[in-house]
C-alpha cells in the first residue's frame, strides 16, 4: 500500500486514439514495424534463396536474426519506456498506461513493462488489471519481490484477503534487504488492519518501527498511520492521535492516510490541522473533500 493513491475515476475511453494522435508515437510505431518487416523479409529471402551455397553459408546469420530484431526493437522502444516513467512520476497515468500498452503489444513478455503498467493500475484503482499484470510478472519471475508485494496490496483492496496474505508472506520471503522486508511487513500490517485483525497488525507495525527508530521513510509514516488505526479501533483516541501526528509529519503519497487523519483531527476540534490534512488529500487524490 506504500505510494498508494485511492481509487478514483480515470477516463478509459479512446486511450489508443489519444496515444496515436501524438506525432512521435506514430514515428516510433513506424520504426518498430519497419524492424519487424525488414527482419521477416530477410528471413523469407534466406528461405527461398536460389543460390544454395550462399544460403548454406548464411544460415547462421539468419538463425540469429530474431535476436537482432529483439535488440533493435528494445532500442526503438527505449524512449517510449522512459517517457512512460516520466508520466508516472508526473501522475499522468492515462498517458503512461497508453505507452505501456503500446510497448507490451510489441514486447508482450517484458517483465519491466508489465510491472510499470501494473503499478499504474494500482495507482488508478484498477486492482483487477493490476493483479493480472503482476501475475504475469510472476509467471516470468516467480520470486519477484515487487510483484508479490504489489499483489498483497491489490488483492487486499479487492477484499480477497486469502490471496493477499499469501502474497504478503511471499514478499517477506523474497525480500533481499532490511528495507524491503520492512516495507513488506508494513504492507501486511495494513492488510491485517483491513481484515480487522488488530493484534497481528499492531505486532507487525511496531516491529517495523523498532527496526527503524526515528525513521523518516514513507513506510514508517504508513506504519504510524496503521498503528493509529489500530489504536482507534481499541478506543485509544489520544494514542491514535500521537501516531497520526507522526505519520503526518513524516509524510506519504498515500492520499487516504490524509483523509482519515483529517477526519480524526476534525472530530477532535483541531480545525487548522484538519484543514491542512484535507488539503494534502485533495492534492494527492485530485478530488475535493465533500463539505469543504
Amino acid at each position: 500500500m506504500y505510494d498508494h493513491y485511492p481509487a478514483y475515476e480515470v477516463p478509459q475511453n479512446n486511450i489508443v486514439q489519444r496515444f496515436f494522435a501524438q506525432r512521435w508515437s506514430a514515428i516510433l510505431l513506424e520504426i518498430a514495424l519497419t524492424i519487424v518487416i525488414t527482419v521477416a523479409a530477410g528471413q523469407a529471402f534466406e528461405f527461398f534463396d536460389p543460390f544454395d551455397d550462399e544460403a548454406a553459408a548464411a544460415a547462421p546469420i539468419a538463425a540469429s536474426a530474431p535476436d537482432v530484431a529483439a535488440d533493435a526493437l528494445s532500442a526503438a522502444l527505449k524512449p517510449v519506456k522512459e517517457r512512460g516513467a516520466d508520466y508516472v512520476a508526473e501522475g499522468r497515468y492515462v498517458a503512461a498506461e497508453a505507452l505501456y500498452d503500446f510497448a507490451l503489444a510489441l514486447e508482450p513478455n517484458d517483465a519491466g513493462n508489465l510491472g510499470w503498467r501494473g503499478y499504474v493500475n494500482l495507482q488508478t484503482g484498477d486492482y483487477l488489471d493490476a493483479q493480472a499484470d503482476f501475475r504475469r510478472v510472476l509467471d516470468l519471475s516467480p520470486l519477484d519481490y515487487d510483484a508479490h508485494n504489489a499483489l498483497c496490496w491489490a488483492y487486499g483492496e479487492s477484499q480477497d484477503f486469502t490471496s493477499a496474505m499469501q502474497h504478503c508472506g511471499q514478499a517477506l520471503i523474497a525480500a533481499t534487504s532490511l528495507p524491503q522486508y520492512a516495507i513488506a511487513l508494513e504492507n501486511r500490517c495494513w492488510a491485517h488492519v483491513e481484515m480487522g485483525e488488530y493484534a497481528a497488525a499492531e505486532q507487525e507495525c511496531l516491529a517495523v518501527l523498532r527496526m527503524y527508530p526515528g525513521c523518516q521513510h514513507e513506510f514508517c509514516a504508513l506504519a504510524h498511520y496503521n498503528l493509529g488505526r489500530v489504536r482507534l479501533a481499541q478506543g485509544k483516541s489520544e494514542a491514535a492521535l500521537r501516531q497520526f501526528n507522526l505519520a503526518f509529519r513524516i509524510g506519504s503519497q498515500y492520499a487516504n492516510m490524509y483523509l482519515e487523519i483529517g477526519q480524526v483531527y476534525d472530530r477532535l476540534g483541531l480545525g487548522a490541522a484538519a484543514k491542512a490534512s484535507f488539503a494534502k488529500y485533495e492534492d494527492l487524490a485530485g478530488v475535493r473533500v465533500s463539505g469543504r
